[in-house]
């Protein structure tokens, strides 16, 4: 079984996604087609992956230990979870018969464009981001105000209501400003809040150095003073995903970011995202996403 995966988000605008046991759906308000009974089916949503859009899910039912950038949160009722592009994150879910939540994944174009709306809202993401803290609990009568909203959206969509429009668009930007606001929730500890300054340091260290091709385990870990073995042991330990693959994956997500830029050419892509060769960034990206770069980039071609 593969330890991680990456999901593309090719969708340009946002996506929403609801979940229980026996209705999962890409399009709220629809019969979906398959349900959890099929584990095999659906268990890439349930390991390490990342996606190169922010995530927002509210969590609404069941029993889930949600892992994201070495954090651990024990979430209830109420819980969102903020995940922002690129993080390596999942879901552990114990409780099938009774797990149930909202997804919605945005792009990176249209947070832009939110966040250029509201200030206040591109300096909660900084205040998150800084703090390390991706989930808040948002006060009852905010889940209300907020389900709401999704249910509204719902409906938009349900009805061939064009999913771009500026009515749906406005809906979902009231809803993440109101998720982010400070009056309507409060943080949620980590279970791993004791988690040393370390590796804090090692993620911030990686985020900066990952295009540089000379960023690997030998010099990583002695930047940090400490034996490339303890250092390998430590950091999967933390982050359920080996380093060599948490970098990979950073890697090929950024890779995927520049290719849907539709700037440059897949060699330039390859040098600028840390690979040595064009080859091997060719077979690595292949082999994650049953997919070639070149492929992706006719998606993207006007």
């Amino acid at each position: 079984m593969k330890e991680s995966t990456f999901m593309p988000v090719l969708n340009e605008n946002f996506e929403v996604y609801y979940w229980s046991k026996h209705y999962q759906s890409h399009d709220w308000g629809r019969k979906p087609d398959k349900t959890s009974e099929n584990y095999s089916e659906i268990e890439p949503l349930f390991r390490l992956h990342s996606h190169d859009a922010m995530e927002v899910l509210v969590f609404l039912g069941g029993e889930c230990e949600f892992f994201c950038e070495g954090q651990i949160y024990s979430l209830t009722k109420g819980d969102v979870v903020i995940i922002p592009p690129y993080a390596v994150h999942k879901a552990e879910v114990s409780d099938f018969d009774n797990y149930e939540r909202i997804v919605t994944t945005i792009s990176e174009s249209l947070l832009a464009e939110f966040l250029s709306i509201s200030p206040s809202m591109s300096d909660s993401i900084i205040y998150h981001k800084t703090l390390g803290s991706y989930v808040v609990h948002l006060h009852s009568e905010k889940l209300k105000e907020i389900l709401s909203l999704f249910q509204e959206i719902s409906n938009g969509i349900k009805g061939n209501r064009d999913p771009y429009s500026f009515a749906l668009h406005y809906l979902l930007f009231r809803a993440i400003e109101m998720i982010l606001h400070p009056a309507s929730s409060k943080l949620t500890s980590s279970l791993s809040s004791d988690t040393d300054q370390r590796l804090h340091s090692i993620i911030e260290y990686i985020e900066k150095h990952l295009t540089d091709s000379q960023m690997n385990l030998d010099n990583i870990s002695r930047h940090f003073h400490l034996n490339k073995y303890y250092f390998s042991h430590y950091f999967k330990n933390h982050m359920k995903v080996p380093f060599y693959r948490y970098v990979l994956l950073k890697r090929l997500a950024t890779a995927v970011a520049l290719i849907k830029q539709n700037e440059f050419s897949i060699e330039e892509i390859a040098t600028k995202c840390g690979f040595q060769d064009y080859s091997s960034f060719y077979r690595l990206f292949k082999k994650e996403y049953n997919l070639s770069p070149k492929n992706l980039q006719k998606e993207f071609r006007v």
